[in-house]
């Protein structure tokens, strides 16, 4: 994947670079037999959810798709994505599917906002818009080629879920060679799966001799493709191997009752009979591009220190099946897996140990084209662990920013030990994704390796941080976990350490100013985000905390009654979300809407927006802002009068309350004291009806504790409790806290209210 090589925090983030190759069928090669039979029965799938191809390498499965889907593309939408190990990042499998779905219906309107990959924000918030598109369009097809490279729990669940709820006329094909978790005994049981095994794709008697005869031009007997087909079992690759031999051997039918089929002897008849079919030069080349997943020709001089790789690669993919172009322009190629193993096998018997300055060199290519991440793997498997941890130093920030947490965390786990757990870079680097992915415990781990490393590690680090204090500082400011006393202490600090110049002061300015919304402070909490606002408008490239920053100001503009102020914030922060990408990154944009919406009397509408982005809270892990969405929500549960679901929304916030630690809030206001306007005590409803939040403030009115407590249980500031208890003496007539609940039980409004989130 395309990258920078070195991101600092306050670059903007590039946008995700897509590897063409995946996005389309390799080229069709002119020696592959065309499988009628197979073909029709992968026409003959109306209805089924699933089309699955399983089998070992070599049993021409993206052969017959590529096929298949040429055959079919005039006629129906086919979109294809091969799949590699980069993938099981939610992110980037995501992103590649909806391109591709895209470019095979250009009128697919889907957000692919991935910034928060996680399982529970693609299932709830990605995956049932892509549906509900998808129902618009007719009998799309879409590819999975490579499946088994798909390893994530987590993102072959996503897949799981698309096949579940799929449109009907949607088909879903996967080619892989182990048995995907995908519920294939429901499909199965209910007829809606088909399936192709390694018994239906071995090549029968007459598609053997199409291939033997026809294409490759043998001149075998009858009795000879029966042979051959009885030792290789039909194996399409194990009857390539063998023909590849017979083309220069002069006593074919000795060398067809010679051929075993077992993967010992064929791995056997690799070495010996396909290699020495190549001249030595070549067998070197093809030796030594086994250890790159990608090649290109200019690649391929870098590692074999020639020129003209290009155009040998071009000549090796028209006569050798396992070269496989991976463009039309002939750019890029990739070995079979099969043969890449065994040219790896052989690399290391003729040049041992040479496979590791292959790597180098591998490395130090991509390194130089930016291709940061390609350059961080080839690293790591040379075991140059000093200049992978280089990269990862600089890179790390960026890879967040474009929600490849999993990316970050992998790598790190790469890392041996000793390595991993003696650089403070790398430590919190990982710290740092592994909190933004919502795994608490996981970063508290790297956390207190880090501190164990402070005194040892001094002067700035590669992505801008003053230091590995002032990182772990931010990064304590920015993740609260629930304890706003030292979230706040924290964000201080890391004010401190990281002035006004440094790329990092928004970021540390934003813990500061969630630490004071968190403590009721709100109108220190919009100064801060004033200034956080500015800096990352003027800076770039801090566009998940501008879009916090916008949201939370307009929910204090909501709470004090500003409803201008509310809903031009909320349009700001929906502007930043949808042109940054972050409309599923962080709850925020959806919190901020949802509460709009509650203050206009429209909780129909805010519900399901609020429902998403509790989704998108759980995923966060902070308690804070699963407790303010919470919040949020029970609201429009109880103006839709859905009583029992907004108590136990209730009930959960009240757990989750339990569980954080605030620090103490100022002195109570005191309430005001005024003559009633009316002495009326009947059980008639006020002139002025009750808002939702000041039945709440109400029905706390009534208990014992003072506006300070309700402050808190609210989650609110005391000016702002200060003013729903001002506005409801006014509109009740009260002069006096007794008063005001003894006029409001008499009106009904208590029994109205339930109990507050």
């Amino acid at each position: 994947m395309a990258g920078s090589p070195a991101a600092s925090p306050h670059s903007g983030a590039p946008a995700r670079v897509l590897v063409e190759t995946k996005l389309h069928a390799p080229p069709a090669r002119e020696q592959v037999v065309l499988r009628e039979r197979l073909l029709g029965r992968l026409d003959q799938v109306a209805g089924h959810r699933l089309t699955l191809l399983a089998a070992p390498a070599g049993y021409g499965k993206t052969s017959l798709l590529t096929a298949w889907v040429g055959a079919e593309a005039h006629s129906r939408p086919m979109a294809w994505l091969s799949l590699d190990a980069d993938d099981n990042d939610a992110s980037i499998l995501w992103s590649y599917v909806l391109e591709a779905l895209r470019r095979a219906c250009p009128a697919l309107d889907v957000v692919d906002d991935l910034a928060s990959p996680s399982t529970p924000a693609l299932v709830e918030v990605l995956l049932p818009r892509l549906v509900n598109a998808l129902s618009d369009q007719a009998g799309v097809t879409l590819v999975l080629d490579d499946f088994h490279l798909l390893t994530d729990s987590r993102a072959r669940a996503s897949v799981r879920w698309l096949v579940e709820h799929a449109p009907d006329d949607f088909q879903l094909v996967v080619a892989t060679r182990t048995e995907p978790d995908l519920g294939l005994s429901a499909l199965r049981a209910h007829g809606q799966l088909t399936e192709l095994r390694a018994d239906d794709l071995r090549f029968n008697l007459d598609e053997a001799d199409v291939f033997l005869n026809g294409r490759q031009m043998l001149g075998l007997s009858t009795s000879d493709v029966r042979l051959l087909v009885e030792r290789t079992l039909g194996w399409p690759a194990g009857l390539y191997l063998a023909a590849l031999s017979l083309q220069r051997a002069e006593d074919r039918h000795g060398l067809v009752s010679r051929f075993e089929a077992s993967n010992r002897h064929v791995t056997d008849f690799l070495e010996s009979e396909v290699l020495e079919a190549n001249d030595p030069a070549d067998q070197d080349l093809m030796a030594r591009c086994a250890v790159l997943d990608r090649i290109s020709g200019p690649l391929c001089d870098a590692l074999t220190g020639q020129s003209g790789s290009h155009e040998t690669l071009r000549r090796l993919a028209r006569s050798n099946l396992f070269l496989t172009p991976l463009d039309d322009d002939g750019a890029w190629y990739r070995f079979h897996p099969l043969f890449a193993q065994l040219l790896r096998v052989q690399l290391e018997r003729r040049h041992p140990g040479l496979a590791n300055e292959l790597h180098q060199r591998a490395f130090a290519w991509h390194r130089d084209r930016g291709d940061t991440a390609t350059a961080i793997n080839h690293a790591l498997e040379a075991g140059l662990h000093s200049e992978a941890a280089d990269l990862v130093a600089q890179t790390w920030y960026t890879q967040i920013n474009l929600g490849r947490f999993h990316t970050v965390v992998a790598w790190t786990d790469r890392f041996p030990p000793r390595v991993l757990h003696s650089d403070v870079r790398l430590l919190l680097a990982r710290a740092w994704a592994l909190s933004a992915s919502g795994q608490e415990a996981e970063a508290a781990e790297s956390i207190v390796r880090v501190e164990r490393l402070l005194d040892t590690h001094a002067g700035s680090l590669p992505d801008g941080f003053s230091s590995a204090e002032a990182s772990l500082e931010t990064l304590r400011g920015s993740f609260p976990w629930g304890n706003v006393r030292e979230a706040h202490a924290h964000a201080v600090r890391a004010l401190e350490l990281e002035g006004p110049d440094s790329p990092w002061y928004p970021v540390a300015r934003w813990g500061l100013a969630m630490a004071d919304m968190w403590r009721g402070r709100f109108r220190e909490a919009e100064q801060q985000y004033a200034e956080v606002i500015a800096l990352a408008n003027r800076r770039q490239g801090h566009w998940l905390i501008l879009c916090a920053s916008l949201a939370y100001c307009s929910m204090i503009a909501g709470e004090e009654g500003r409803t201008e102020a509310q809903a031009r914030l909320v349009d700001e922060c929906t502007l930043v979300a949808r042109e940054h990408g972050l409309v599923n990154a962080t709850s925020g944009p959806s919190m901020a809407l949802g509460a709009m919406l509650n203050d206009r009397g429209r909780p129909a509408e805010a519900l399901p927006v609020l429902q998403r982005g509790l989704t998108l809270a759980r995923h966060q892990g902070q308690p804070l802002i699963l407790l303010r969405t919470l919040r949020y929500l029970g609201d429009s549960l109880t103006m839709l009068g859905r009583t029992q679901e907004a108590a136990a929304v209730a009930s959960e916030a009240r757990m989750i309350m339990a569980a954080c630690v605030f620090p103490a809030i100022d002195s109570p206001i005191t309430p005001p004291t005024r003559r009633a306007t009316s002495e009326s005590t009947s059980r008639q409803p006020a002139p002025e009806p009750l808002t939702h939040r000041e039945l709440t403030v109400l029905t706390l009115l009534a208990g014992k504790g003072s506006e300070a407590d309700i402050g808190r249980e609210l989650f609110v500031s005391h000016s702002t409790v200060h003013s729903h208890v001002r506005s409801i003496y006014r509109k009740l007539g009260a002069a006096s806290r007794a008063e005001a609940v003894e006029l409001g039980r008499n009106c009904g409004y208590l029994e109205m209210a339930v109990a507050p989130v």
